[in-house]
């Protein structure tokens, strides 16, 4: 009985799933606003919503309970989808929402955290987009468009995939000396507000984050000599974390750890 609930249980969630409607919309909108949304997350927002919905859908059969019966039956109807089941949710809830976004010319896309084997995330990615449009979504002065994308050339072609504070700041010191003026604290803060860069308070330094490198592959496509950065062979993005990369000696391909690990596992 409870192996035959749970399975009727995963089929509506997968319908739910494949259904757009207000939820969805309301997921876009909060992707939008953060910029980026962990997976882990959105499945378990995924789950909530589906067991509201039960639970209002059948509170009629429920007139004769009390508040902690109806609780009691309803929190027999949660599903926690395993591993497979998340995969498949996601990957379903990608289409259905990119089928409607597709007017807009506007995609989700789900991407790895290249810095960390367990978390993945759901970006919100334009088509539309021009090639400077971090300066016109963000209001961004010439300067500091410019700034922006030394210290993303810099993070790329360090050993270790990221650059200190105080060679972030030099960078934008030598800016100044150009009669630019830019305040390179604030922009900073900006970006790793907006998740874009990343900074390790402790070890005061500074690397792209999971959004950033996302939105950026364009960016890496009409400078990938020059920054030397490979493509995984795995998914055809381009691989930033050079240090976590796996290299394979026979064919001489690069793929980022976590592809490698998904063939695997």
């Amino acid at each position: 009985m409870g192996e035959s609930s749970n399975l009727n249980s995963w089929k509506n969630l997968l319908a739910t799933t494949e259904n757009y409607s207000v939820p969805h919309k309301h997921l876009v909108q909060l992707i939008i606003k953060l910029g980026i949304l962990q997976v882990k997350l959105i499945i378990f927002l995924l789950v909530i919503v589906f067991n509201l919905l039960f639970l209002f859908l059948n509170l009629s059969h429920y007139d004769y309970m009390d508040m902690n019966e109806i609780i009691l039956v309803s929190g027999s109807t949660i599903i926690q989808p395993d591993d497979r089941q998340e995969k498949i949710l996601i990957e379903k809830l990608i289409v259905v929402i990119n089928n409607a976004l597709t007017p807009l010319s506007l995609r989700l896309v789900q991407v790895d955290d290249e810095y960390d084997d367990q978390n993945s995330y759901i970006v919100l990615l334009s088509d539309r987009r021009p090639s400077n449009f971090l300066r016109d979504a963000f209001g961004l002065t010439q300067t500091e468009f410019t700034l922006f994308h030394l210290w993303v050339n810099a993070i790329c072609s360090s050993e270790n995939d990221e650059i200190l504070k105080c060679e972030a700041f030099s960078i934008a010191s030598d800016l100044l000396l150009k009669g630019k003026k830019v305040d390179e604290e604030h922009l900073l803060q900006q970006f790793v507000s907006n998740k874009w860069l990343a900074m390790d308070n402790e070890r005061a330094t500074i690397r792209l984050d999971t959004r950033g490198i996302a939105e950026l592959q364009n960016y890496f496509s009409s400078r990938a000599d020059e920054l030397k950065l490979e493509k995984c062979v795995i998914c055809g993005k381009f691989i930033v974390v050079k240090n976590r990369a796996v290299f394979c000696r026979m064919c001489g391909s690069f793929s980022h750890r976590q592809c490698g690990l998904k063939l695997v596992s």
